[in-house]
C-alpha cells in the first residue's frame, strides 16, 4: 500500500536527522528525539539548551542528576562523606564517653528540664549512645539511608537536614517527655532521614514501601519498648519530611531563587521548634 504522493514528511530530530522527534525544546524551540530530552520543570530541554545554562550558573542551580535517582534507594548508594563523617563522629564521641557510662553522658543528654538553662542539650543528645548493641543500630541505619539521601540532595543540604531533623527530635522530647527524662541517641536525626527519603522517592516517583515498613517497625517498637524514645523518633521524622519537601519545592526556581527557597524553609522550620520552646518542658506527658 503506497503512502499518498503529498503526505507531509515525519519530523525529526534536529541532532539526529534519522529519528523522529518526541518534544520541542522549551528554550530554542527545535525538535529533539528521546536520547536529546532533558526533563525541565516544565517540559522538556534539548542537551545544547541545558549545557549552556549550566555554563551560566554551575554554582547556584540544583536539580538531581538523573544517574543518582536512578541508583537512588536503600543500599544502592556507596558510603558518602557526610555520612562517613558522621558515623565516625558517633563512634569517637561513643568511645571517649566511656561506652555510654562516662560522665560526659550526663552532661549532654537530653533532659527537658534542663533545656532553658543548657539548650545545646537539644542537639549534643544526638551524638551520644547508651551502650554498644544502641549505636551499633543507630549506625547501621544511618550507613542505608545516609547514602541515599545524600546522593540526591548533595552534601550541604543533607549536613543541614541531619542536623534540622535532630534538633527537632530534641524538641519533640522536650515537649512530650517527663521532665527529668533523660535521652541520648541519633535516632531522631536518622528518623528524619527515613522522613527525608520517603519524600524523594515519591517525587521522583520511585518504591517507598520499604521505608514504610522500617518506619512502622520501628515505632511499633518504640511503643512497646518504654526505654525507647519514641517522641524523638516522631519529631526527627516529621522534620526531615518537611525539609526534604522544601528541597524538591526549590527544583522549579534557578539560580538564587533556588537557594533562597531552600533556605526559607530551613529557617522556617528552624523557628517554629523554637517556637515549641516556649511551651513549658513536659507540657504534654502521654507517658
Amino acid at each position: 500500500m503506497s503512502t499518498a504522493p503529498n503526505a507531509p514528511a515525519t519530523p525529526s530530530c534536529y541532532k539526529h536527522p534519522n529519528r523522529e522527534y518526541g518534544a520541542i525544546c522549551r528554550r530554542c524551540d527545535r525538535p529533539i528525539c528521546a536520547d536529546c530530552m532533558v526533563e525541565a520543570p516544565v517540559g522538556w530541554q534539548c542537551r545544547e539548551c541545558v549545557h549552556d545554562w549550566n555554563k551560566k550558573a554551575p554554582a547556584t542551580k540544583w536539580q538531581p542528576k538523573a544517574a543518582g535517582v536512578r541508583g537512588f534507594g536503600l543500599g544502592n548508594s556507596r558510603m558518602t562523606p557526610v555520612t562517613g563523617t558522621l558515623i565516625a563522629v558517633n563512634v569517637v564521641v561513643f568511645l571517649v564517653s566511656g561506652f555510654g557510662s562516662g560522665s560526659l553522658v550526663g552532661r549532654f543528654e537530653m533532659v527537658p528540664a534542663l533545656v532553658h538553662q543548657e539548650p545545646y542539650r537539644l542537639l549534643t543528645a544526638a551524638f551520644l549512645h547508651a551502650n554498644w548493641l544502641h549505636i551499633a543500630f543507630n549506625m547501621y541505619a544511618l550507613a542505608i539511608f545516609g547514602p541515599a539521601v545524600e546522593s540526591i540532595v548533595g552534601r550541604v543540604r543533607f549536613g543541614l537536614l541531619y542536623l534540622t531533623a535532630g534538633l527537632g527530635g530534641g524538641v519533640a522530647s522536650y515537649l512530650l517527655s517527663p521532665e527529668l527524662w533523660g535521652g541520648v541517641g541519633a535516632s531522631g536525626a536518622i528518623f528524619g532521614l527515613m522522613g527525608a527519603y520517603f519524600v524523594l522517592a515519591r517525587h521522583h516517583r520511585l518504591d517507598t514501601s520499604a521505608v514504610i515498613m522500617v518506619v512502622v517497625m520501628n515505632v511499633i517498637i518504640g511503643f512497646v519498648d518504654t526505654q525507647i524514645d519514641w517522641r524523638t523518633h516522631l519529631g526527627g521524622l516529621v522534620v526531615g519530611a518537611v525539609v526534604a519537601f522544601g528541597y524538591t519545592r526549590a527544583e522549579a526556581f534557578r539560580g538564587r531563587s533556588a537557594i533562597l527557597v531552600q533556605a526559607g524553609v530551613l529557617l522556617v522550620t528552624l523557628a517554629a521548634l523554637g517556637g515549641l520552646l516556649l511551651v513549658p518542658a513536659g507540657q504534654v506527658n502521654w507517658t
